[in-house]
C-alpha cells in the first residue's frame, strides 16, 4: 500500500537550513519537485506477546514393559506376534519345562513322604509324653522322641519351600503379559534358545546393545502416545510444566497436532558437545495413524505479555532506559506528513517483536526503522510504503528443518532503506 504526497518547490535558501534545523530537533523539509522520500511503515498491532522453543522429538508411548526370563532356556511356545493386542495376564510365550516339572514332581513326592514320616514321628512324642508322664519312661527316651520329630519336621518345611520353589519356576515359564497394550517388538522365536548368539542377532546392530539378551519382547501401554522431545540447555528457560505445545510429524504434511508439557528431565544428555534435556509432551487425544517411533517438529509457547501493543524491534529508538517511536501524521498542508516522536513503556521483546504500552492506539503508522538522528516532528513529502508484519511465531515455522538455505533467504522483511547516513536514509533509499 502506498500513499504519495506531492512535492512542493522551497526557496532558495532552504538547503542552507537544512542541517541546523535537524540539530535542534524540529525539521521542516520539502524536497525538490520531483524528489520523493521513500518510508517503510508498519501499523501497530494489539495482541498478546509471545516467544517459541523449537526442538526435535519422536513419538513414543506412554509406558513400556520389557518382557523378561531371569535364566537361558528354550522357548517352546510364542502365542503372540508383533503387533498383537494383549491383555492383563494374557498368555504371552512359554519356557522349556522338561526340567522344571521333573523337578516338582520330585519335590512333591519327597514332601508327601516327609508328612508321612512326621504323622508317625508325631504319634509317637505324644506316646512318650503320656508314658513319661505316668514315669514308666526314661527322661532320654522322651527327648530322644522330641528331637526326632523336630528333625523330620524340618526337613518336611525345606520339602515343601522346594516344591513352592519348583511351582514358581513352572509358573514363571508361563510368560503372561502385566498390561494392557500391543506388542512393539518380538526379539526372539519359539523354538531358540533365550540368550543363544541366534536370539541376540535378533535383537539388531543396536538393540542388541542395549537389549539384555533374556529379553523376549516389548509391550507398549495401550493408550494415548506421548512425543519425546530434546530441547536445547539453550532454550531451557523458556519451558515449563503445562505449557502449550505444537507439533507436526512428517508423515503428515500440512496438519498440526496439540499437546502440553508433562515432565522435563532434571538429567542432560551430552552428545558431540551438545546439551539437551528430555521434555515429554503429553497428547490427549493422539490419532490412531501415530506410531511410535515417528519423528517431530515441537514448538513450546510461552505468553510474555498480554492485552498489549505490538512492534517491530526496529522500531523502537532506545535511549537509557526510556524508549520511544515514530509515528506518521497528516501535516496541515496536504502535501506534507509529519513524523512525530513518541515516547512509549516496553513490557516484553522477542526477536520479532516489543510489546509496549503508551498514548497510541492500534491501527497507528508508525516508522519501520528508526535512527537516533530522526527529528522530533518533521515534515516532508514521501512515498510510504506500509508492510505487514508477524509479532509472534508462527506455525508454519514447525517445517524448520525442511527450509532450504535459499527459502530462508528469500522469507519477507519489512522493505526500507539500509543507507549510510541520515540524509541518505531519507532521499536515497
Amino acid at each position: 500500500m502506498s500513499r504519495r504526497f506531492p512535492s512542493k518547490r522551497l526557496g532558495p535558501f532552504a538547503a542552507i537550513a537544512l542541517l541546523p534545523l535537524v540539530a535542534l530537533g524540529s525539521l521542516h523539509y520539502w524536497p525538490r519537485s520531483g524528489a520523493i522520500v521513500e518510508l517503510p511503515v508498519v501499523e501497530v498491532q494489539t495482541g498478546e506477546l509471545r516467544s517459541a522453543v523449537t526442538a526435535t522429538g519422536t513419538v513414543e508411548a506412554h509406558r513400556t514393559v520389557d518382557i523378561k526370563y531371569d535364566t537361558q532356556s528354550l522357548v517352546t511356545g510364542l502365542d503372540v506376534q508383533e503387533g498383537d493386542r494383549v491383555k492383563v495376564k494374557q498368555s504371552l510365550a512359554t519356557m522349556d519345562l522338561r526340567l522344571l516339572e521333573p523337578a516338582l514332581a520330585q519335590a512333591r513326592q519327597a514332601l508327601q513322604k516327609d508328612q508321612a514320616s512326621l504323622a508317625l514321628a508325631e504319634a509317637s512324642l505324644h506316646r512318650a509324653q503320656s508314658l513319661a508322664a505316668a514315669q514308666v519312661l526314661a527322661q532320654v527316651d522322651l527327648e530322644t522322641a522330641e528331637a526326632n520329630y523336630k528333625s523330620i519336621l524340618h526337613q518336611t518345611e525345606a520339602d515343601r519351600s522346594a516344591v513352592a520353589l519348583a511351582e514358581e519356576q513352572i509358573n514363571r515359564a508361563h510368560l503372561l503379559s502385566p498390561i494392557r497394550g500391543v506388542v512393539i517388538a518380538l526379539y526372539v522365536h519359539k523354538g531358540e534358545m533365550l540368550g543363544s548368539a541366534t536370539a541376540v542377532a535378533g535383537l539388531g546392530p543396536n538393540a542388541a546393545v542395549a537389549k539384555p539378551t533374556n529379553t523376549l519382547m516389548t509391550i507398549a501401554e495401550e493408550g494415548s502416545l506421548e512425543v519425546d522431545a530434546d530441547v536445547n540447555a539453550v532454550d531451557m528457560g523458556g519451558v515449563f510444566a503445562g505449557q502449550e505445545a505444537k507439533f507436526t510429524l512428517d508423515a503428515f504434511q500440512g496438519k498440526v497436532f496439540s499437546g502440553k508439557v508433562k515432565t522435563i528431565a532434571l538429567q542432560p544428555t551430552v552428545i558431540n558437545g551438545v546439551t539437551t534435556y528430555r521434555v515429554i509432551l503429553s497428547v490427549p487425544r493422539s490419532a490412531q495413524e501415530f506410531r511410535i517411533g515417528m519423528p517431530s517438529n515441537i514448538m513450546l509457547f510461552r505468553t510474555i505479555a498480554k492485552n498489549v501493543l505490538l512492534v517491530p524491534p526496529r522500531s523502537v529508538l532506545k535511549e537509557g532506559r526510556r524508549a520511544f517511536l515514530f509515528t506518521i501524521e497528516k501535516d496541515s498542508a496536504p502535501d506534507r506528513i509529519h513524523l512525530r516522536k513518541m515516547e512509549v513503556q516496553v513490557f516484553g521483546e522477542t526477536p520479532s517483536a516489543i510489546a509496549i504500552r503508551g498514548e497510541i492506539r492500534e491501527g497507528t503508522s508508525i516508522l519501520a526503522r528508526t535512527d537516533p538522528q530522526v527529528a522530533d516532528q518533521f515534515a516532508l513529502s514521501a512515498n510510504i510504503t506500509t508492510s505487514e508484519f508477524q509479532p509472534n511465531p508462527d506455525l508454519s515455522d514447525l517445517q524448520f528443518e525442511r527450509k532450504t538455505a535459499s527459502a530462508i533467504q528469500a522469507l519477507p522483511a519489512i522493505p526500507g532503506p539500509t543507507p549510510q547516513s541520515f540524509l541518505q536514509r531519507l532521499l536515497n533509499p
